[in-house]
């Protein structure tokens, strides 16, 4: 509403407006607080409202900024690993949230606090899912602020979405740190458990000495064929490198 160029009226001022209706002759009476300053600023304005506030020439850079913006996306998150995309994703959803929520700023937005507890209403949730709607490409449930309470949560969920949309090129090599790093977190988190026995310590801590040491020795086909090349004849290294390229 605050959008719109309706601004919240308090308790004691709505009261005075519903005395001056009741001793008005006017046969409909609307009781607001108008903000002519956001009315004039937005590209439209309602029918009711357009003989106290003049219609500025319609932007158009609106659908022309998303309609540019959503590739950009894409293919930043792309390029990201799954930790950046999900913060770029919270940066969209808080952005946005603030901007229908009329903040100056997405500072005020907490990743973590549910929708409603953030002001948000059933005409604020369609409008916030039509931006990232916008900003995505993506189809969209109506009840998705409903869905997933939480801009982490939805952060979570458009993350998901994307991961089966995205397209992945056959010779790009996936991230092999980002993902080690996210294994790292999680099994760190796992053995500091307190709750562990003896024996399941013990075995926990055999599997990754085993990891490691695998980790540090070569594999037996690359040293096999290190020594193959360091004494094989011109007919032998013809014959790896048909096994190793094919004919």
């Amino acid at each position: 509403m605050r959008q719109a160029g309706l601004d919240r009226l308090t308790t004691e001022h709505a009261l005075q407006l519903l005395d001056t209706a009741l001793l008005s002759d006017r046969p409909v009476v609307v009781a607001a607080q108008l903000n002519t300053a956001v009315m004039t600023a937005n590209a439209e304005v309602l029918p009711l409202w357009r003989e106290l506030v003049s219609r500025p020439s319609r932007r158009v850079i609106d659908s022309t900024g998303t309609a540019a913006s959503m590739p950009d996306l894409i293919s930043r998150l792309q390029s990201l690993s799954p930790e950046q995309r999900h913060r770029e994703l919270v940066d969209v959803i808080i952005t946005n949230a603030a901007t229908v929520l009329g903040h100056s700023s997405a500072v005020d937005i907490d990743a973590h606090k549910p929708f409603q507890d953030l002001g948000f209403d059933s005409l604020t949730a369609v409008e916030l899912r039509n931006r990232i709607k916008a900003a995505t490409g993506m189809t969209l449930s109506p009840t998705l602020i409903f869905d997933y309470p939480t801009p982490a949560a939805l952060a979570e969920h458009l993350a998901q979405q994307l991961d089966s949309t995205v397209p992945v090129f056959a010779d790009e090599q996936p991230d092999r740190l980002a993902r080690f790093d996210a294994v790292a977190r999680e099994l760190d988190s796992l053995v500091n458990r307190p709750d562990w026995t003896s024996e399941e310590r013990d075995q926990v801590s055999d599997r990754l000495r085993a990891m490691l040491a695998g980790l540090a020795t070569p594999s037996a086909a690359i040293v096999s064929h290190d020594a193959d090349i360091s004494t094989a004849s011109e007919s032998e290294l013809f014959a790896i490198l048909d096994e190793e390229l094919g004919p």
